[in-house]
């Protein structure tokens, strides 16, 4: 087992969950998932399967018996991870009469949603979908902002969102440059400027997109204060599960 930096992870942003969108499609794939994320030292993963309007809409009766079916399958494979259930909602124009008619596309039954939207978006586009979605009293954690072209090539558009109050996440494989030296570079400054408020794996396979996280953890804890690094790896996203609002 590798060794670990002095405290452990929060993996918000996960696609273990078997059977429900484009991740694993067995059990065996999610165990594997589960024991490669204990051993890069996650303890608690937010499973977060997409929600699609037209694609991915697995109602949310059936998506609570899957996961605590998964919960209770997982309990003799990895009992020290604790699992708790999210989306990932893809932005369209009908978005906002689904949050208004589910209560449940939230994380944990916060008010809190995770959500993305096509990488080629307009940033009018977005920011107004992020103003549509807070008027509805909910607070959005924009998925791995780096895929988005219109922030990638203005990185203070991010900290405009940020300071509309929405929360930013990216994903562990793009911090250490799996998505180029460009995204790398763009992650580095929002890390400068602490912009970025998680870090998730955005795991969907224990192949090329396992849910690694170990290498970018020691990254932010050598560059960065443990402060920081706490908020960024585990803390804003314990926040973030129990409702809080994030410290500045």
């Amino acid at each position: 087992m590798r060794k670990l930096t002095t405290f452990h992870y929060v993996d918000i942003h996960s696609h273990i969950l078997y059977g429900v969108d484009d991740g694993p499609d067995n059990i065996e794939t999610s165990i594997e998932m589960m024991k490669i994320a204990y051993d890069e030292g996650i303890r608690k993963i937010v499973a977060t399967p997409h929600y699609h309007p037209g694609k991915c809409t697995m109602g949310y009766e059936q998506l609570r018996r899957n996961f605590e079916l998964f919960k209770e399958q997982m309990k003799d494979v990895c009992p020290e991870i604790e699992l708790a259930l999210g989306r990932e909602i893809y932005y369209t124009s009908d978005i906002l009469d689904d949050l208004e008619a589910q209560a449940h596309l939230t994380m944990e039954d916060s008010k809190y949603i995770l959500i993305e939207y096509h990488p080629t978006v307009e940033y009018s586009y977005l920011r107004t979908s992020i103003s549509n979605v807070m008027q509805m009293g909910y607070t959005p954690v924009i998925a791995h902002i780096e895929r988005y072209m219109c922030v990638l090539e203005d990185w203070k558009l991010a900290l405009e969102l940020k300071n509309m109050g929405a929360v930013i996440q990216v994903n562990a494989g793009s911090v250490i440059g799996d998505s180029g030296s460009k995204v790398k570079k763009f992650i580095k400054r929002l890390l400068k400027e602490e912009i970025v408020d998680v870090i998730g794996t955005d795991a969907h396979s224990n192949g090329r997109r396992s849910p690694r996280i170990q290498e970018c953890a020691k990254y932010i804890c050598r560059k960065f204060d443990e402060d920081y690094a706490k908020a960024l790896l585990r803390d804003n996203a314990e926040r973030i599960l129990k409702g809080e609002y994030l410290e500045d």
